[in-house]
Formats: structure tokens, C-alpha cells, sequence
């Protein structure tokens, strides 16, 4: 039984970004997390040859990366308000991060329905988690460094894949 190309994705690029988001935390290396969050959905879905798929996966690592830091640089510098600035800002990164693995990646399929829940899953991510550890998490663990600096990362990357995964489509060829 063969395990489709979603869940493959959606495996990948968790599993990546967990152990990102663990190296970054353990060395202070921040750009660690998102560098292999971003490796992980061309590495299942392009299907080039090596020189290729090298050359494409570095430009979605580059556009990734920049939409990540801008977004996280967005997300410190402006204090608008705590729910609506932060999910408009993680819903546009999701999308621009749909878009620039839309373009290089055959199979994946930007359409209006993948785009919009690409949008709502990332966009929620961010006020669902600041809703959460003010409200739902105990205060020993919202209090955690590495809850509170990489627990929202991951799951604005696990809702973000989740939207990403809604477009990928089998290659008819």
C-alpha cells in the first residue's frame, strides 16, 4: 500500500521542521528552522532530474526563508493588536509560501480553494496560539522557552503544510 504524495509531504516537511526547530533551539541558530521546513515539500514533489531539482529547491529554500523572516520581523516590530495583525501576517506568508512551491512544482495546483485555506489554516495559527497559552496551557508550560519561541512556529508550519498539501495533485501526463 502506497502512501500518496500528501501525507508524504505533510510527513517530510513536519519531521524536518521538528528537527529544525530543535537544533535551532539547542544551537541559537534560528535560520535552521525554516531552511529544512522549506526542503521539505520540494524534496517529495520534484521530479527532475538532480541538477534541476537542486537548482529549484534552492530558490524555494531562498523565497521561503525571506518570506519566514520578514514575516517573524513583521510579527516583532509592528504591535497593531494581538490577533488580527499576527493572523493577516501568517495567513500572507502561508500563501506566498504556497505560490513560490505552486510555481516551481508541477503538482502543485494553485486554485482560489487551495489558496483560501491555505490563508485560514496559516492565518489562525498565530491568534490560536496566542489564545491558547494565554487561556488554555498551563502557566508552567506557556511559560517554557521552548514552547512559547518555537511551539508557534510549529504549528504555523504544520497548518501551513496542511494548506499546501490541499494542492498537490497527481502529475497527468
Amino acid at each position: 500500500m502506497a502512501i500518496s504524495k500528501q501525507y508524504q509531504t505533510l510527513l517530510t516537511s513536519l519531521t524536518l521542521a521538528t528537527f529544525g526547530l530543535t537544533v535551532a533551539y539547542m544551537t541559537g541558530v534560528m535560520i535552521i528552522a525554516p531552511l529544512l521546513f522549506a526542503l521539505g515539500i520540494p524534496l517529495v514533489n520534484i521530479k527532475k532530474p538532480l541538477k534541476q531539482k537542486i537548482g529549484l529547491t534552492l530558490v524555494i529554500i531562498i523565497v521561503s526563508v525571506s518570506v519566514f523572516i520578514g514575516t517573524m520581523l513583521a510579527a516583532i516590530g509592528f504591535d497593531f493588536d494581538k490577533y488580527i495583525f499576527p493572523g493577516l501576517l501568517g495567513g500572507l506568508a502561508g500563501v506566498a509560501i504556497l505560490g513560490i512551491n505552486g510555481l516551481v512544482i508541477d503538482t502543485i495546483k494553485l486554485n482560489l480553494k487551495t489558496i483560501l485555506l491555505t490563508f485560514v489554516l496559516s492565518g489562525i495559527s498565530l491568534p490560536l496560539w496566542i489564545f491558547m497559552t494565554e487561556s488554555i496551557f498551563p502557566k508552567t508550560l506557556s511559560s517554557s522557552d521552548f514552547v512559547r519561541q518555537f511551539g508557534v512556529i510549529m504549528l504555523w508550519m504544520t497548518l501551513t503544510t496542511i494548506g499546501i498539501c490541499s494542492a498537490i495533485k497527481p502529475k497527468t501526463d
